[in-house]
């Protein structure tokens, strides 16, 4: 006698032993989840490639060579491959394997939206109400000291930017929220977003204070608050031309010891142009260590046909 069998919806509700079917937070085009909560999260995790060995990620050093970074898509056919390989485990007949199939778009659909999830869960975040079901996954491999040497280090994705003229600036536009950024190891860090990004800034940890010249060797003098509109601590100009900074000087024994006094008469110099100085017209030692405080950097990874000047070079933010 030939039986009636039960469709998709059916199978996998009885599979989760005649429990209600879990509905989802989200706000999607479908109003029901086919998978388990542990199975959808199990997933959505190997879907962002969570256990995924790094030999199938990076198969040879030299595709991720010291001092590298690398952006990429992720193949949605291998990660369905990936999810199918995954599902077929528990299948044990043509009907196990007809069913699967049957449902095979909702899951896909429902890994989607437990793709953005994740990162959520993870930091027990509050979950949004709706998320975007068509993403496509892409992301960049950074192996660097950089890593390792700064473990605070933010990296920020950007759907789109503008440049200001005057002074020239980078405008960042539309954050795209990290699926996944994890360090694989000590100087290994993959990210992953739900779409390319056209802007991807690295930023040095703002928690540290340290002492230090930009990286022409210059230091642009700063505000010590005497006077009215001079902010202290801030930059006298954010578009400094040749005059408006002065040289880290050296003595001249080789070892890189900073010479004090001719460093200091740099800053005067310019400092007294602006009438930036306190009434005794000289510079503390209090005010001589405001000048060299060291920002934190910022280094700018652009697509697209607008640049700026010199946008290899770190930036103060």
């Amino acid at each position: 006698m030939i039986k009636n069998l039960p469709d998709g919806g059916q199978y996998v509700e009885a599979l989760k032993g005649g429990m209600q079917v879990k509905k989802l937070r989200l706000s999607l085009n479908f109003d029901e989840s086919v998978l388990p909560p542990y199975l959808e999260d199990w997933l959505g995790k190997l879907s962002l490639l969570y256990g995924v060995p790094f030999e199938h990620l990076a198969p040879n050093a030299a595709m991720l060579p010291i001092e590298s970074m690398r952006f990429f898509y992720v193949d949605p056919n291998w990660t369905s491959c990936l999810v199918d390989g995954a599902l077929s485990v528990g299948a044990q007949s043509s009907r196990d394997t007809a069913i699967t199939k049957s449902v095979y778009a909702k899951v896909q659909l429902s890994l989607n939206a437990s793709m953005q999830l994740v990162r959520r869960r993870l930091a027990q975040a509050e979950l949004p109400e709706e998320v975007n079901s068509n993403i496509a996954v892409a992301g960049l491999l950074i192996r660097s000291q950089l890593i390792s040497g700064w473990p605070g280090l933010e990296i920020a994705a950007y759907e789109n930017y503008t440049v200001q003229e005057n002074p020239e600036k980078l405008i960042p536009a539309d954050k795209i929220e990290n699926l996944r950024l994890e360090r694989l190891a000590p100087d290994v860090m993959l990210c992953l977003y739900a779409k390319m990004p056209k802007l991807v800034q690295l930023n040095e940890p703002k928690e540290g204070l340290c002492f230090g010249a930009r990286s022409n060797g210059k230091v642009v003098p700063r505000w010590l608050g005497y006077h009215p509109n001079q902010p202290a601590g801030e930059f006298i100009t954010e578009n400094p031309g040749p005059d408006d900074q002065t040289e880290i000087f050296k003595r001249n024994n080789g070892k890189g010891v900073i010479d004090v006094a001719a460093t200091k008469a740099g800053l005067v110099k310019i400092l007294k142009e602006k009438n930036a100085l306190s009434s005794s017209g000289t510079l503390s030692p209090a005010d001589f260590a405001i000048q060299l405080i060291k920002s934190a950097e910022q280094q700018s990874f652009l697509s697209g046909e607008i640049v700026i000047p010199n946008i290899n070079d770190c930036t103060d933010y």
